[in-house]
């Protein structure tokens, strides 16, 4: 009986046929093996691959805190659209804001709006601290340097202000001869009122009151009213007459209150004085009773002559 044939036994000895390899992914067959992930050229060891643009900078980040924080520069370039629009309507949180963010950002606590780490923090941030710490003393001494000027000039105009003006000399003292020396007797003077222009003052009588009759409604504040009868005359040029060419002290430097009076009673009518012309009239000065000093100013308020007198009472 014969046998039936069979193919051949295959050379590996193996009975089973061999098993085709499996397909791989998108068609290509798997080669086995280990396999290693290569990141391409879109892929970021501070993000996943292929998303995109890396992390933002550490640097660019800090810088932008450090010198427009106030505005939230910082938090709008991280992506905080809603979180910068609120810091730079709050000026940074009135500063607070400003300087935790900062403080995040050298800390390495700083995230995008994506939530990555800032890229370059490990090797910029010992430089980045002491830029800041050196930002922050010198903004100290600038502004204890500034409100020290600030301090000392407000101090120096407070004491300018405060400078007492110097008293008009006392009857005590020996009263200064006139610009222009006397022109006749010790009553009279020959003053310069401006320039080309000179008059002769003379007192010719003084009172002192407790009460000018026609105006006993007013009462004296330092004892009584000094009264001055005087005569004014243009003696070259022209010139101008008014009661405030007069001023009146006591002996203790006090100005008296000068005391207008009306043609009615006699004062001295304020007006123009030709060359020639005489005007005459009464003074009065609220002031305390005593050696008085009177000086008699020129056109621009200077004193002109001084002379020294005690009224009769």
């Amino acid at each position: 009986m014969s046998n039936p044939s069979y193919p051949p036994a295959p050379n590996n000895g193996n009975g089973a046929p061999p098993v085709p390899p499996a397909p791989g992914a998108f068609g290509n067959q798997y080669q086995g093996g280990q396999q290693t992930y290569q990141p391409g050229p879109g892929s970021s060891p501070y993000s996943a691959p292929g998303m995109g643009a890396p992390a933002k900078s550490f640097m660019v980040t800090w810088l932008l805190s450090l010198l427009l924080g106030g505005l939230g520069v910082d938090r709008f370039y991280l992506g905080k659209i809603g979180t910068g629009i609120a810091k730079l309507l709050t000026a940074g949180g009135l500063g607070i804001w400003s300087i935790v963010d900062l403080i995040i950002t050298l800390t390495g606590n700083a995230r995008d709006k994506e939530g990555r780490p800032l890229q370059g923090y490990p090797e910029n941030k010992k430089k980045a601290w002491i830029i800041t710490l050196v930002v922050w003393f010198a903004g100290l001494v600038v502004g204890i340097v500034s409100t020290v000027l600030s301090l000392t000039l407000v101090a120096a105009a407070v004491q300018g202000q405060a400078t007492p003006v110097p008293a008009a000399p006392s009857a005590s003292q020996e009263a200064p001869a006139p610009s222009q020396g006397p022109a006749g007797d010790g009553n009279s003077f020959e003053v310069t009122v401006s320039e080309g222009n000179t008059v002769n003052v003379t007192i010719l009588n003084t009172g002192y009151t407790t009460e000018i009759p026609e105006m006993a409604y007013m009462k004296p504040l330092n004892g009584g009213f000094l009264l001055l009868e005087v005569s004014w005359e243009t003696t070259a040029g022209s010139s101008f007459v008014a009661p405030s060419n007069f001023d009146a002290f006591d002996a203790e430097g006090k100005e008296g209150d000068r005391i207008f009076l009306d043609d009615g009673l006699g004062g001295l009518v304020s007006g123009d004085v030709a060359a020639g012309d005489v005007q005459q009239g009464v003074i009065a000065f609220d002031i305390k009773n005593g050696p008085t000093t009177v000086v008699i100013n020129n056109d621009f308020g200077d004193k002109a002559a001084t002379f020294t007198l005690t009224p009769a009472s």
